[in-house]
């Protein structure tokens, strides 16, 4: 995990905008072009919506985080309301415990998919599923427990659908796509910068330090798009922030006979 976690910002956007960059200085500076710009713009330009993508990244992981907290403990509210109810066996509580279950595997599954709006029927026929398991054992409980159940049972599909609604609607895709392209042409901006203020010597001495300084503003501008990028969706279990569903999700020795 420690070495994926050094390697996780490094791509193909990034080796070819360190070429860039190294291309464009030593353009910048056969021909000493001495272009003076206000390098607030960058800030204007790049740092600003980069930093806003992030910020909107982050936040809907954590919203992830929450809702699905919200979503797990509902299918015990629900499991757990069916079990109180006095004329309720064993073999009534296993039938919804378990259905609740193969909702849950539906539904995460539906979540790491890269794309797969169509499996989300899945997660809609199995509500209908629940509903009709409820329904069918109603004779059992009496008109406050029938609320309980149909309104915990309302509670974990609204959790579900605002987790899909979190899935399918990410930071707005335009600004992402304009940080990416005013990165790649950073290296116009700043490079003329370097090689005007380097001091010229017999030596290579400024030429190296100026360089490294040119390549590691890319990298750096690079690597905070890709930490974006990989925190844009916390469901693909992908990414080294993703939510760890295996370890988040109702597992079978929740059972209430277990």
């Amino acid at each position: 995990m420690e070495t994926n976690s050094i390697t996780s910002v490094f791509d193909i956007k990034m080796g070819v905008l360190i070429i860039e960059t190294i291309l464009i200085y030593f353009l910048y500076n056969h021909y000493q072009l001495d272009i003076q710009l206000d390098l607030t713009i960058m800030s204007v330009a790049i740092v600003f919506p980069l930093v806003f993508s992030i910020t909107s990244a982050y936040q809907r992981r954590q919203d992830s985080i929450k809702e699905f907290a919200i979503f797990r403990n509902k299918i015990i509210d629900l499991s757990n309301i069916f079990y109180a109810v006095n004329e309720t066996t064993k073999t009534h509580y296993d039938k919804l415990f378990y259905s609740l279950l193969d909702l849950q595997d539906v539904f995460v599954d539906y979540l790491k998919a890269y794309s797969s709006e169509n499996s989300y029927d899945e997660v809609r026929k199995k509500r209908r599923e629940i509903f009709l398991l409820i329904d069918s054992h109603k004779s059992l409980y009496n008109e406050r427990e029938k609320d309980s159940l149909i309104r915990v049972k309302n509670e974990l599909f609204q959790s579900a659908e605002r987790l899909r609604g979190i899935k399918i609607h990410p930071t707005p895709i335009s600004l992402r796509k304009y940080c990416l392209i005013f990165i790649f042409l950073s290296p116009l901006l700043f490079n003329t910068q370097l090689v005007a203020q380097k001091v010229s010597t017999e030596y290579n001495t400024e030429i190296i330090i100026t360089l490294l300084m040119s390549i590691i503003v890319s990298f750096v501008l690079i690597a905070l798009y890709n930490v974006q990028d990989y925190i844009e969706n916390p469901f693909d279990q992908k990414g080294l922030d993703d939510l760890k569903l295996s370890k988040m999700d109702v597992a079978k020795s929740e059972s209430l006979y277990l």
